[in-house]
């Protein structure tokens, strides 16, 4: 039998990955489509853990002339149609994540330090010995680099840059002050930027691929640096990072093998990690590349598919990243995006391909941004040329809701112990009630309630249900769960763990302490079970055995009624 190849899971290194006989998805055809651009900067932005190091690497060992001996793209597209620039650089390597930003002084130290880094590693590359003064500032180190190399190399230099805002981008969510000054005209952010657009004057840089998660460092980076073609959304690059379904089954056949059932597994794959899309006329829907590897090793390595589908170092990524949500100020529009979101359904953006934070930060900044993040994703364009966006995923979704549930601990000092949230979901799961899960939604509700943000409507309970919902493996969780007749608000389906006796459907009616009446309450109880009595008859749902429909109606932070139907 054919020995699988191994997945390539936190794998970033594109020789490691070749020589120690990893699977590769095939993505060197995008090498061809870059270089035959008309510009030659390039800045890509992608969310985290979506491949962009090893494309990076990628391009280093394709382009560097001392790879040329070696045989690392011989299997692949690019090495059977190889372009005419192929080796013919010396690349020049940076890469600004793992910057401790605790302080000023300790961020300019980080950075000067990975700048000293790159330098000595193009040296050693390189076979060259002369001294240098590693001790300038990072701006100066790169001029005194330029200026001495030309004597020592013949050919011109392709500056690589990876994770370009990585420490910026911690450095907004916690201390946004510190972020104003090293980006701003005087940073030393922009003041490295400006010493690389001047080497492309004078011909030593040929060409400059940055890559990195969010553009709000771009528009203050790229006054100091205006030459370079952002091409986050080209639609020909769509499928250039993450992987297309065809990709994922590929992958799972040459890794897993028979441990994979196509048919019963990549429905599951493509609810947790799939749905990414960066322009409205790409091809393909995108899954996670790292979610996916993760996935795939814990099923190679155990012979189980993971208890657990959300890899908890994408969680710890993407909380870091998670403080943007609050650059400027949280407010109540911002709230409404959110909550809207997660409730499953869409918003309206005009994208913004820069977002700069010395102007007003508007809500359209803050949608874009979410956009970059890789919180939402291009969902669809209507007739009036208007683009409408949605969360991508059922993993997103986990992450939105540990965010929120840290919002409502911040705002209230109040945090439901997490064996009560497991208790009232085990009592749903064991025998079909949800009268304890109700009650904590309630007293969530009573702390809420004199925030000035809180809009309280329907939707607003349904996101503090779906807040402590998430917080379960028991239950996958279906908000504005579509069927033949209309939209269910909540649904509980089978989750990645567990074996629950009962599902559910929940309807939820509102209404405001102003208009509650009895007669009202009874007929937005009647709505309720009128509309899960239509929703119910969809095929969909006739097949799901022991499945427990409740109608439910709030009056501001209180339930008034509960009934099963």
């Amino acid at each position: 039998m054919k020995q699988r190849k191994k997945i390539p899971y936190g794998i970033s290194n594109f020789k490691s990955l070749v020589d120690e006989d990893y699977y590769f998805i095939d993505k060197t055809k995008y090498i061809e489509i870059l270089e035959n651009f008309n510009e030659k900067y390039l800045i890509f932005l992608r969310p985290r853990r979506f491949g962009k190091s090893l494309f990076l690497s990628m391009l280093e060992y394709y382009y560097d002339i001392n790879y040329k001996d070696e045989k690392l793209f011989d299997e692949y597209y690019i090495g059977k149609n190889p372009t005419r620039l192929k080796n013919s650089y010396h690349t020049l390597s940076f890469t600004f994540s793992g910057i401790n930003t605790r302080t000023e002084e300790n961020t300019l130290t980080g950075f000067n330090n990975n700048v000293a880094a790159a330098i000595e590693q193009f040296l050693n590359k390189n076979h060259l010995s002369f001294e240098f003064d590693y001790s300038q500032n990072a701006a100066d180190m790169l001029t005194r680099f330029f200026s001495k190399i030309t004597k020592y190399i013949k050919n011109k230099i392709y500056v690589l840059i990876d994770e370009y805002d990585h420490f910026a981008n911690e450095l907004l969510g916690f201390q946004e002050d510190l972020f104003k000054t090293s980006v701003s005209q005087n940073g030393f952010v922009r003041k490295f930027y400006e010493v690389l657009k001047e080497e492309t004057r004078t011909g030593l840089v040929d060409r400059i691929y940055i890559t990195g998660v969010s553009s709000i460092t771009l528009d203050s980076m790229t006054s100091g640096f205006n030459i370079g073609k952002n091409i986050t959304r080209n639609h020909k690059l769509n499928e250039m990072l993450g992987f297309t379904r065809d990709e994922v089954i590929e992958l799972a056949k040459k890794t897993v093998g028979e441990s994979f059932d196509v048919n019963k597994s990549i429905g599951n794959l493509a609810a947790y990690y799939n749905g990414y899309k960066f322009h409205v006329n790409g091809k393909e829907r995108l899954f996670n590349s790292d979610m996916v590897l993760y996935y795939m090793s814990e099923l190679q390595q155990n012979g189980n598919e993971p208890e657990d589908y959300v890899d908890r170092n994408v969680v710890s990524d993407y909380s870091k990243i998670g403080k943007l949500f609050e650059v400027g100020g949280i407010d109540s529009n911002r709230m409404d995006v959110l909550k809207t979101l997660i409730r499953g359904e869409e918003i309206e953006v005009s994208l913004k391909e820069q977002l700069n934070l010395e102007n007003e930060f508007t809500l359209d900044d803050f949608k874009s941004l979410l956009f970059y993040m890789g919180f939402i994703t291009v969902k669809r364009m209507d007739r009036y040329n208007r683009t409408f966006y949605r969360v991508p995923n059922y993993v997103i979704k986990e992450l939105y809701f540990e965010y929120f549930s840290k919002l409502i601990k911040d705002q209230t000092n109040y945090t439901i112990k997490p064996h009560e949230t497991s208790d009232a979901i085990i009592e749903v799961a064991e025998h079909g009630k949800i009268n304890q899960l109700i009650k904590i939604t309630e007293e969530t509700l009573h702390r809420l309630s004199n925030r000035d943000f809180i809009k309280f409507d329907e939707k607003y309970v349904k996101v503090i249900l779906l807040t402590y919902l998430f917080k379960s493996k028991l239950y996958f969780c279906k908000s504005e769960y579509e069927v033949e007749d209309g939209y269910i608000d909540i649904v509980l389906l089978k989750g990645s763990s567990g074996d629950p006796k009962y599902f559910a459907c929940l309807e939820i009616k509102y209404m405001s302490k102003k208009d509650f009446t009895e007669k009202l309450l009874q007929e937005k109880l009647e709505e309720a079970k009128e509309q899960l009595k239509k929703y119910s008859s969809s095929e969909e749902l006739k097949a799901i055995k022991n499945l427990k429909k409740f109608a439910i109606v709030f009056c501001y932070d209180e339930c008034k009624a509960i009934e099963e139907f």
